[in-house]
């Protein structure tokens, strides 16, 4: 807390009740708050070294008629009871922005939620090997709540940040969620988000592709094991006007997963307006997926799928190893639907054959 905000606290007191004592009998009258624990709070030599109880601020506060405004104002720095991370230059008050929402999605995807049970409040944990995308994390989590105290050689040896139970519980009580509504098998977006404006729909959408996406020459696929939480994104989707499908595939191992695809054309509109999305909140970065969609839809803009020496090279490439569509794809810097086309006429030409078509991605080979 602010220490001259703290003094003035102190002079009020004494200025209304003259001693401790007698401001404790009429602030505290009914309260189980011990009377020592009134007194140390109000030691200036404590403020550096002790968080005070929000419940005994706010009363005090209250009783000296100094608003919630002022005294939200004065905060330097909060936790919860027994956290150990906390907020430093808090951000209040807090702002429900697109990047709050993104959070959400990040909690969902790559998030797990760690409840103590021993008194302590459930938070969040977030996961990500990428440390472009695990820095980006932690700068929206700042830019909404403040300066979070992490000790920087964490991440030195830790892939997984966890949030401060504070900002944890604000994400609870704002959507109105349990525990439960956080695991990557039975979320759903909240009605907040739903219901809300096309900027903070598109946040929660790039938070998902980063975490669960992937991106090829011709679209985008978030693959979640949640086929209700695929249908959200689709009506996301539909409401930012991007060409998508949901597909599902019958295999034993993957018949509780959705796919959304989000094709050619909605991929196009959607890093459109990504690029206007990130100029307002530069936080909101797609990073090296956003490099990829750029480049796919530059490779989509060329002739060189229909060139006829990209045929000879793969059939080059086929006659020494078996590789499927996305392999040649990937290798070749060339859209599927080009490596198809040319598939198409090898194997009508009877130049190659498919090999196996027992996995997801078909093999082909000579």
């Amino acid at each position: 807390m602010n220490s001259n905000f703290f003094k003035e606290i102190n002079h009020r007191i004494f200025s209304k009740y003259t001693t401790k004592r007698n401001a404790y009998n009429n602030i505290f009258y009914n309260e189980n708050i011990p009377f020592a624990t009134f007194k140390n709070i109000l030691k200036e030599s404590n403020i550096d070294a002790f968080f005070i109880p929000l419940n005994v601020m706010i009363k005090i506060c209250d009783d000296l008629n100094i608003s919630r405004q002022v005294f939200q104002e004065n905060i330097i720095s909060y936790k919860t009871a027994g956290g150990v991370n906390f907020i430093e230059k808090p951000i209040l008050p807090i702002k429900i922005t697109p990047v709050f929402h993104m959070l959400f999605a990040h909690h969902v995807g790559d998030g797990t939620v760690i409840d103590p049970k021993n008194g302590r409040l459930p938070y969040f944990g977030y996961r990500q090997f990428d440390k472009f995308y695990l820095s980006s994390f932690i700068k929206k989590i700042e830019s909404v709540f403040g300066k979070i105290n992490f000790k920087e050689e964490y991440f030195k040896k830790s892939t997984r940040v966890y949030c401060p139970p504070g900002i944890s519980t604000v994400f609870f009580k704002y959507y109105g969620l349990s525990i439960r509504d956080f695991l990557s098998t039975s979320s759903r977006i909240p009605k907040q988000i739903m219901d809300g404006d096309l900027d903070s729909l598109l946040a929660v959408l790039i938070g998902f592709i980063i975490d669960e996406g992937h991106v090829d020459s011709t679209q985008i696929t978030v693959v979640l094991k949640n086929k209700k939480l695929i249908e959200d994104l689709k009506a996301v989707c539909n409401r930012l006007d991007y060409e998508s499908k949901i597909t599902y595939r019958n295999s034993e191992l993957y018949r509780d997963y959705g796919y959304l695809n989000i094709l050619r054309k909605g991929m196009k509109k959607l890093y459109l307006d990504y690029l206007i999305l990130n100029k307002k909140y530069p936080v909101i970065n797609l990073g090296w997926k956003g490099e990829k969609i750029k480049d796919s839809l530059e490779i989509f803009n060329r002739d060189i799928y229909k060139t006829k020496g990209n045929c000879e090279i793969i059939f080059k490439i086929l006659e020494k190893e078996q590789l499927s569509v996305n392999q040649l794809s990937n290798r070749l810097n060339m859209t599927r639907q080009g490596v198809r086309f040319h598939i198409h006429n090898l194997i009508k030409s009877k130049k190659i054959k498919l090999i196996d078509k027992t996995k997801d991605n078909w093999i082909y080979g000579v």
